[in-house]
């Protein structure tokens, strides 16, 4: 019994051993059949918070472990694929991250290679950027980012506002400029991170008429020309809408002094339906003391308005001419007969400083009848007048008096002079032309010095307070000849 007993337990023992022998066997096959590397591994994709990773799939693989990086030398494990394919998410939008991956079967796995991780860092879209102007101003529109929280708007090279919509509207836009505008996508409000800037996009916008404003006795006049992009015009004070039409000029009756004026203009194109940026003017007419520069500039305006008026002429005979002035009513001869609006050369430009700059001691000549002559002593016993000789046309100044023998002119600058001419009786005996053909002959130059009548209209531009906006040039000028006191 015995005998029988240790003969089963050595069978037993023999089948255990021999069964161990096999597992440590299978085992140590198992152990030297390690996987081998993956080969092509690739980003196949991102967004910006995620990353898709692609790799050749391994015959002897049960499944692949995936490793992530954001150094490169320190790999963590961050999930398993049965596939060749992982998408990894919840990344941080602007890291840069290194992937490897490893191939494992049963209890090993392929080893790894630094130097051979892929390298990806998730980021945002690049934003579709369109703009439009028809509205006369830059109207911007971009695609929508995903994990955008606002978008940075750049018009050339510089950052003019940033905005959580897909839409922005630029009003300060410099019209007949070329802009270049871009978008940037943002995420993260305390570090922010950008995509992309869009592609750039080239905007002009084309400006109305520029506005010019003249105070004719007591009424505001507005002119401005004609354009080629408009044929329609709107005219504003404030939110009044005063004129909608396609005249270039506007009169605004019987003004009132320290008012502040808010005048727009927006021009339209009627083909395409396009408007332009307003062309805007704040501004108050004030009264104040007559400058020697603004009464030339009044004699000069005075003469060319006369000069454009066919209703005035040289005269229709060798007297009629000569016969006072119109304005003062001593256009009367002897005999009692009235030469309406008729001058001849030298009363023509004593009228336009008697009427236009309003100077007392000529308006008082002009309103007996008389008039300057053609010498010297004829100015300069007013006072207000000096002989300054004969410089060269390129030295004169706007309101110069020009004196010949037999011919006074009026000269307006840039080589225009205003004039009564003896070449023709008519309305085109008043006109403006040029001085050169005239210049040869003339023997001194008289030059105004006076200060007109006592106060004179002006406009002055103010700021959205109604402070009048003072003139940098002439705040210059007074510094300057402070400090050379």
């Amino acid at each position: 019994m015995l005998k029988r007993f240790v003969s089963k337990f050595n069978l037993r023992y023999f089948l255990i051993c021999d069964a161990l022998l096999v597992l440590l066997t299978f085992g140590l096959i198992i152990a030297s059949a390690k996987p081998a590397p993956i080969r092509f591994l690739a980003v196949t994709g991102s967004s910006y918070n995620s990353v898709s990773l692609s790799w050749e799939a391994s015959d002897d693989a049960g499944a692949y472990k995936v490793y992530r990086s954001t150094d490169g030398e320190s790999f963590k494990y961050v999930g398993t694929a049965t596939g060749n394919e992982y998408e990894d998410s919840k990344l941080r939008t602007g890291t840069t991250y290194y992937y490897l991956v490893s191939a494992r079967k049963g209890l090993r796995q392929s080893d790894i290679e630094k130097k051979k991780a892929v390298k990806i860092t998730p980021e945002l879209e690049m934003p579709e950027l369109k703009a439009d102007i028809s509205k006369g101003v830059v109207e911007l529109e971009y695609t929508k980012v995903d994990g955008a929280i606002a978008y940075e708007i750049i018009r050339d090279g510089e950052n003019i506002g940033q905005v959580e919509t897909t839409t922005f509207t630029d009003d300060k836009a410099e019209p007949n400029t070329p802009h270049n505008y871009e978008v940037k996508a943002i995420r993260y409000a305390k570090q922010p991170v950008y995509s992309k800037s869009s592609e750039k996009v080239k905007v002009k916008l084309r400006s109305a008429p520029a506005l010019e404003i003249k105070i004719r006795d007591d009424d505001l006049r507005f002119d401005w020309d004609e354009s080629k992009h408009y044929d329609n015009f709107k005219f504003f004070n404030g939110s009044e809408l005063l004129m909608e039409s396609d005249d270039t000029e506007y009169t605004l009756d019987e003004f009132e002094l320290d008012k502040v004026y808010d005048i727009r203009l927006v021009a339209y194109s009627s083909e395409n339906d396009y408007q332009s940026p307003p062309m805007t003017k704040r501004f108050k007419v004030i009264e104040e003391d007559m400058t020697t520069e603004a009464a030339i500039e009044a004699a000069c305006e005075w003469g060319v308005d006369i000069a454009n008026d066919d209703s005035f002429s040289y005269g229709t005979g060798s007297t009629a001419h000569r016969c006072g002035c119109y304005f003062c009513g001593t256009n009367i001869k002897r005999k009692g007969k009235r030469y309406e609006k008729t001058y001849c050369c030298n009363p023509f430009v004593h009228a336009c400083y008697a009427h236009g700059a309003g100077d007392p001691q000529m308006l008082k000549t002009c309103q007996r009848g008389g008039a300057a002559g053609m010498n010297s002593s004829d100015y300069t016993r007013y006072g207000t007048w000096k002989n300054v000789g004969k410089p060269s046309i390129s030295n004169l100044q706007r309101g110069d008096v020009l004196v010949r023998p037999d011919h006074v002119m009026l000269y307006l600058g840039d080589g225009d002079i205003v004039h009564a001419a003896a070449e023709t009786w008519g309305p085109d005996g008043i006109k403006v032309g040029r001085a050169q053909p005239f210049y040869g002959k003339v023997q001194f130059v008289v030059r105004y010095t006076g200060t007109g009548r006592g106060t004179m209209y002006s406009i002055k531009d103010v700021d959205e307070n109604g402070n009048i906006i003072e003139d940098e040039a002439a705040e210059s000028d007074d510094t300057d000849k402070e400090e050379s006191e």
